[in-house]
């Protein structure tokens, strides 16, 4: 099933989109300074079942950019604004940085979100998984020189991808500036989201009524098995699952494997 690439405009944002499929909405969200097209092979499967849209989230690849506005409450009221235009969701599935909007979303809007998919991100990530990320951040990206330097800085950080996850990135997520390539997310907005990144969700996944799944790669090093297993007890409504040979980039590292989750996940 072919993936349509497009632009859709809301009272907040014009956000660039990736779609397929019929049906009940899937709202797919990456994670921080990645983009919409990570989740392609996800959402072909999935659109064999759904509508499924993935968005690059403000700030990453071609959706707007403001200067400011960085916060879990800018990114959870744009999930409101593409609800608006795009009507309810069956569900909506983040991965990392998405999956803590769509936690946020999911208590935020019960009546719009019948379920939330969160892949590896939960409540009690511990402080120094987010001091880690700002202190690569501090490291900083200046452009690359090459096509295969952009590969071993893909891999640098992300060791389990397969190679078309490592090319699919190097064609969507990286354009040609400065005499080298350069990540198309605004470093403005990747410093800003950095800043404002570790909220505390356990208030939300304890209130929120929305059935959610809590999805865990077996070697993370970003969602600890302390930190998954205590957010699974938070509440009645809340499942698990763990993934095998994943570490942090279960989408792309396991996108069949996901896929089963979800769809068996949205059965019930």
């Amino acid at each position: 099933m072919s993936i349509t690439a497009g632009h859709l405009a809301t009272d907040r944002l014009t956000f660039a989109t990736r779609s397929a499929g019929q049906g009940e909405l899937l709202l797919l969200l990456h994670g921080i300074t990645a983009g919409a097209v990570v989740w392609d092979p996800v959402l072909t499967a999935l659109a064999r079942h759904f509508r499924v849209v993935a968005v690059d989230q403000r700030g990453h690849g071609g959706t707007d950019a403001p200067a400011h506005g960085y916060g879990a409450e800018e990114y959870v009221a744009d999930v409101g604004a593409l609800l608006d235009v795009l009507g309810p969701a069956r569900a909506v599935v983040g991965h990392s940085l998405g999956a803590r909007n769509a936690i946020l979303a999911g208590a935020a809007f019960p009546g719009r979100v019948g379920a939330v998919v969160a892949v590896d991100y939960a409540a009690g990530i511990e402080p120094e998984v987010f001091e880690r990320l700002r202190a690569s951040r501090r490291g900083g990206e200046g452009a690359l020189a090459s096509e295969d330097d952009v590969r071993s800085a893909i891999r640098a950080r992300s060791p389990l991808l397969p190679d078309d996850a490592v090319e699919r990135r190097l064609a969507h997520l990286y354009s040609i500036a400065d005499g080298g390539f350069l990540p198309r997310s605004s470093p403005s907005a990747i410093d800003q989201t950095l800043d404002a990144i570790d909220v505390d969700l356990e208030p939300a996944l304890r209130a929120s009524t929305v059935p959610t799944l809590i999805v865990r790669g077996a070697q993370s090093p970003f969602l600890s098995a302390q930190a998954y297993r205590s957010s699974l007890a938070l509440r009645a409504g809340i499942e698990g699952a763990v993934v095998p040979g994943t570490d942090h980039f279960v989408p792309e590292e396991a996108p069949d494997a996901l896929t089963r989750l979800i769809r068996t996940f949205l059965s019930r």
